[in-house]
């Protein structure tokens, strides 16, 4: 497999992935009884940790939109062979990976004790995502590396080769012509 046919894999995952943490993120129950408001949270202390969980659906929307458009630049720049939103795209993902894990660490320290394993779960989730994505950073980066290595190809005036016709000698003599074609018929 080509390296730019990997980035393109490596961007549709990553619309896809995000796209689907989105989902779960946005759609998780918090609270399980509605008449009597029960919770899966203890109650908010002042801190990052109460911030981040009242917060948490727009922090997780905001960072998977911005991560939904990095990655289509991922898949344009693949395309147009532009090394510059590669290495976006290899130091975004580094970025939201690491914010979305804090994040993950936050909110599971306010998680009650009867749902301990919602937090192990959520643990297993952001560290598999972490590792899928990860793993496809050596290749992103080997692929801008090269194409920023590689010769930049002028327009078309540049790589227009020279007509054949520019290139013969009109100085021979008639005779010199008429050798010439007997000869190769």
């Amino acid at each position: 497999m080509s390296d730019k046919t990997f980035s393109i894999l490596v961007g549709i995952f990553s619309i896809l992935c995000t796209i689907q943490f989105l989902i779960v993120d946005l759609n998780e129950v918090i609270i399980l009884d509605y008449e009597a408001q029960f919770s899966i949270y203890m109650d908010a202390k002042p801190g990052v940790g109460s911030w981040v969980l009242i917060h948490k659906k727009n922090i997780s929307t905001g960072l998977s939109t911005l991560t939904i458009m990095v990655s289509f630049l991922l898949l344009y720049c693949s395309h147009t062979r532009n090394y510059v939103g590669l290495l976006c795209y290899a130091l975004w993902i580094v970025a939201y990976e690491l914010t979305s894990f804090s994040m993950v660490l936050l909110i599971n320290k306010n998680i009650k004790e009867q749902f301990r394993e919602l937090s192990y779960m959520h643990l297993i989730f952001q560290i598999s995502r972490m590792l899928l994505h990860f793993f496809c950073l050596p290749f992103i980066i080997k692929y801008t590396y090269t194409l920023y290595k590689a010769p930049k190809t002028s327009g078309k005036i540049g790589r227009r080769r020279r007509s054949s016709l520019s290139t013969i000698d009109y100085s021979w003599s008639a005779g010199e012509l008429g050798t010439l074609y007997r000869k190769l018929n």
